[in-house]
């Protein structure tokens, strides 16, 4: 594999191992993608008006969305972090600016689930802001069988993400 850091470069958070040389790389290119990208985020914030966790909800509402999964307030709380008086001001939030709407659970008439309002394509288009067009020419360039591999591996890289500390419960249950 070949990379663009020296072969002396540290790694602040794996140690160099010469039996792990191909996973410390691709550890290292995540890492280097992730900060180019949470750059990217914080400008589209700023064009959208949206916070950080107003995005991560919104693609999250999003995906599940596309899987045909139905989102309640805990469930998303629990999966930004945040307590159940922080998830309720940011439904607030993005329900006034209309990008969500909350709506009687079909399972279960006590519980509310959240709905995106907003299309995926607009929210894609302005996550990806002026980059979009140089990304695509990116990935038009992999073959059918590279982009096959590519989104297995960042499929699976995102679900194993997302499994970490995910026995943690709502701050709110702990106290």
């Amino acid at each position: 594999m070949t990379t663009d850091r020296p072969e002396s470069a540290n790694h602040y958070w794996y140690a160099d191992d010469a039996g792990h040389q191909r996973g410390v790389d691709v550890l290292e290119a995540m890492r280097s993608y992730r900060a180019a990208e949470s750059a990217m985020r914080r400008r589209s914030q700023a064009s959208m008006g949206m916070g950080e966790n107003d995005l991560i909800a919104m693609r999250y509402l999003l995906r599940a969305t596309a899987e045909g999964k139905a989102v309640g307030p805990k469930e998303l709380a629990q999966y930004l972090g945040i307590t159940s008086a922080s998830i309720t001001v940011l439904l607030d939030r993005l329900e006034k600016n209309g990008h969500l709407t909350r709506q009687p659970s079909p399972f279960d008439r006590r519980a509310l689930i959240i709905v995106p309002s907003t299309p995926s394509s607009e929210l894609e288009a302005a996550t990806l802001g002026d980059a979009r067009p140089e990304l695509l020419q990116i990935i038009d360039g992999l073959s059918d069988e590279d982009a096959e591999t590519v989104v297995a591996f960042l499929t699976r890289m995102r679900d194993a993400v997302d499994q970490v500390d995910s026995h943690v419960f709502d701050r709110d249950e702990r106290r």
